[in-house]
């Protein structure tokens, strides 16, 4: 079966992230696939659970992944939310490093110790428990927990699964990661006037589609894209099924589907 080509991948994406310029208000995004993103808010530059298979590596895709971990280049920062193989890769992650030697590459505990044995080293890494916060070019990072297979946590290490809440340049971005709904999220959530909300959609421990459209209902983040679905075979959502019930429920959410290496700039209103 064919891949779903990516609209831009390679040295043209490369050239497209690093010549973008953004105003206050303003923060760019580009879908790399699956839970995978590069975020640029003002001038730092961040890419998020970095993720990539050519054609015919294992496991098998539906997404053409438009950017090696060589061309991940120019990093503030590589966030990695849990220690699953499709958000802290060891076949990724080590070659993102590399090609951003500039980056700090924020993790769980969990995640860390992949990263360690990927070859990612200790002092680039830092760990962060959930409900703590670090700041990194301007760009402040809060770390929230989440609940993907369950919410863990172990006071000694802190949560096993995170989102992070990227705030710089007039904006606030959520990328919850891999998540559940679980007691407590809707007030850690609260205290962040959303600008953007990555809502994963797949339902397969993850939010079903309706629950990303009560999130909206709830918190009103001032643009929504559906995450987290066309990668692989049985564990995908159609996200017409999500843009179909928000439009009944939440009629003045905007929402924005993106294709797999499209630039979307997010403008404040």
């Amino acid at each position: 079966m064919p891949r779903t080509p990516a609209v831009k991948k390679g040295t043209a994406l490369q050239t497209e992230i690093a010549k973008t310029r953004l105003k206050e208000g303003e923060a760019a995004l580009w879908w790399l696939g699956q839970a995978t993103f590069c975020f640029k808010i003002g001038e730092a530059i961040v890419y998020y659970d970095p993720f990539y298979r050519d054609k015919g590596q294992k496991p098998d895709t539906l997404q053409e992944m438009p950017l090696r971990p060589r061309e991940m280049t120019g990093a503030t920062l590589i966030c990695c939310s849990h220690d699953h193989l499709d958000h802290t890769d060891p076949l990724t992650l080590p070659g993102a490093a590399k090609a951003s030697p500039q980056a700090a590459v924020l993790l769980p505990h969990l995640a860390r110790d992949v990263a360690r044995k990927a070859g990612v080293p200790a002092r680039r890494m830092r760990v962060m428990r959930g409900d703590d916060a670090c700041t990194a070019h301007g760009l402040h990072v809060t770390a929230l927990p989440s609940a993907h297979m369950g919410l863990e946590h172990d006071p000694k290490t802190g949560h096993r699964y995170l989102g992070y809440v990227f705030q710089g340049n007039g904006v606030a971005l959520y990328h919850p990661g891999d998540t559940q709904p679980y007691a407590g999220w809707r007030e850690r959530v609260d205290r962040f006037p959303l600008d953007v909300a990555l809502l994963p959609i797949n339902g397969n421990d993850n939010l079903f589609y309706p629950q990303a459209v009560y999130f909206c209902a709830n918190h009103r983040p001032r643009l929504a894209i559906p995450i987290h679905y066309g990668m692989f075979a049985g564990n995908t959502e159609d996200p017409k099924r999500f843009t179909g019930l928000l439009a009944k429920n939440v009629p003045d959410q905007r929402v924005k589907v993106l294709r797999v290496g499209e630039r979307y700039v997010y403008r404040k209103p």
